[in-house]
């Protein structure tokens, strides 16, 4: 009786799901929209421009460049003496520490594991289901993050915030021994841990690896302001401001994201459809714990529940998609409005279609007399083909 009244109490958490669900696809679909017109907007407004010189004419607009990153700032993380010459150095502590895992049965039995792991942020464990996996409320060390205040391409200065969208693909691998082994550390590849073996750990130990900028070109895409950059806002309300690595022009930068936005999308969408379709699977879920008392019936109901869950979400989500771009892209919405209309009509026909299908046994009256096949003398039959054959 107790999980038939959880299952009832998961409606409410249902109904949350799928009112999340559609509050993130329309919000999705409004943002898709925004960035279309935004790339198409800086399709037509952008300049290519040289690094080499600052050009005052270009005051304002929206300039796409590409050079050289010049840097000559050395930066130190005083904690651990590491010294770079960078743009960007970020230090990320991990800890080691138990992660619970929740499992759910088809008999609807919930089994807790426990399993270690590293992680830069602390994992409470006295949420944990089952006690003895106790990991630690602090960290001796935070992560961090530093920055020059001299970066340049070409003639053109970064600001600070385009500084901090660098890449971090460099690991440094050369650590003071001395200064961190007076903190209990040493070098292990490109870590500094405080554990006796780095391939055994044990839980509160640490992990330090300190990531850097090794860019050697870049390219941007933003306003000029002066000799440096400011952001572009378009007539979206989107806000552009970019610095990739290599050397692109304004149509590669713009198409890098492009494809960034259409990941986002889809991923979002897929996201919105599976938090629909949980939500109705919440809702139907006391049908299939009370048919789970009935072993046979409650896997084949259990199934039923989960396919009419994702069918429903589906279609709520593609409701949702569709009056969301009916308001920017009407042919798009329509074709999705008649995908769902079909859904609905598939779903409807193979119920009638099953409630058809089912078979009804005859019951014969035991009053009415049975009536016998009159028999047929062989020989009549004879005579009858002959008579056939002659004609």
């Amino acid at each position: 009786m107790k999980k038939i009244g959880d299952s009832f109490k998961g409606i409410i958490g249902g109904f949350v799901l799928i009112a999340v669900a559609v509050v993130l696809l329309w919000w999705n679909e409004g943002n898709n929209v925004r960035n279309l017109k935004t790339t198409a907007e800086m399709g037509k407004n952008y300049i290519d421009v040289s690094s080499e010189k600052v050009n005052s004419e270009n005051e304002g607009k929206l300039v796409a460049t590409s050079g050289k990153l010049i840097n000559e700032e050395e930066l130190t993380d005083t904690k651990f003496n590491v010294k770079v010459t960078t743009p960007l150095l970020k230090r990320t502590v991990e800890v080691y520490q138990w992660e619970e895992e929740k499992e759910t049965d088809s008999s609807d039995n919930t089994t807790y594991n426990y399993k270690k792991v590293w992680s830069s942020s602390l994992i409470d464990s006295s949420d944990f289901h089952n006690g003895g996996h106790t990991n630690p409320t602090t960290k001796l060390y935070e992560d961090e993050t530093y920055t020059s205040t001299d970066v340049k391409v070409g003639a053109f200065s970064l600001s600070n915030e385009q500084v901090l969208t660098l890449s971090t693909k460099g690991t440094v691998s050369t650590f003071d021994t001395d200064f961190v082994k007076e903190l209990g550390f040493t070098a292990y590849g490109n870590y500094l841990t405080n554990a006796e073996d780095i391939n055994n750990p044990k839980i509160g130990d640490y992990r330090i690896i300190f990531e850097y900028n090794n860019s050697s070109e870049v390219s941007v895409l933003a306003v000029q302001k002066g000799n440096s950059f400011v952001d572009y806002v378009s007539s979206a309300d989107k806000t552009i401001n970019r610095v990739m690595d290599g050397v692109l022009s304004g149509e590669e930068m713009i198409n890098v994201i492009k494809k960034e936005n259409k990941i986002l999308k889809w991923i979002l969408r897929a996201v919105g459809i599976i938090l629909c379709a949980a939500g109705f699977g919440a809702i139907l879920k006391p049908i299939s714990t009370i048919a789970g008392y009935v072993p046979i019936l409650g896997s084949i109901v259990g199934a039923a529940v989960g396919l009419v869950s994702f069918l429903l979400g589906l279609a709520v989500s593609l409701v949702v998609i569709a009056i969301a771009w009916i308001r920017f892209r009407p042919v798009l919405g329509i074709c999705l409005l008649a995908a769902v209309v079909a859904i609905i009509v598939l779903l409807i026909t193979k119920f009638k279609n099953k409630k058809q299908e089912t078979p009804v046994t005859p019951v014969e009256n035991a009053n009415t007399p049975v009536q016998e096949t009159p028999s047929v003398n062989e020989s009549e039959v004879q005579n009858t083909d002959s008579q056939d054959n002659n004609i």
